[in-house]
């Protein structure tokens, strides 16, 4: 390929691609999203507001009454596992 051909096709792709990454970027307007934009022109990320769900409190937990358990040699009961994450699968033969 011809040299100047390749230079006239490249340039204005890269023009477009260098004027789209370092176009002017608005700012949101004030008090639209709780950014603040201080003197020195930092920008100052909102404070996430953290979520509350209002659960009812059902009581303890009931304990494990399975005495069989595929994967593991004793029983299980709520006392061997707290403290600890467990993670429990539901599942049956259809």
């Amino acid at each position: 390929m011809n040299a100047k051909i390749w230079i006239t096709a490249a340039v204005p792709i890269l023009f477009l691609i260098l004027a789209a990454c370092t176009g002017n970027q608005r700012e949101p307007a004030a008090g639209s999203s709780g950014v603040q934009v201080l003197a020195s022109g930092t920008v100052v990320p909102p404070t996430p507001k953290p979520i509350q769900v209002d659960l009812p409190d059902m009581g303890t937990a009931p304990e494990i009454l399975n005495e069989t358990w595929i994967n593991s040699d004793t029983p299980v009961t709520l006392e061997s596992v707290r403290g600890k994450v467990v993670l429990l699968e539901f599942w049956t033969f259809g």
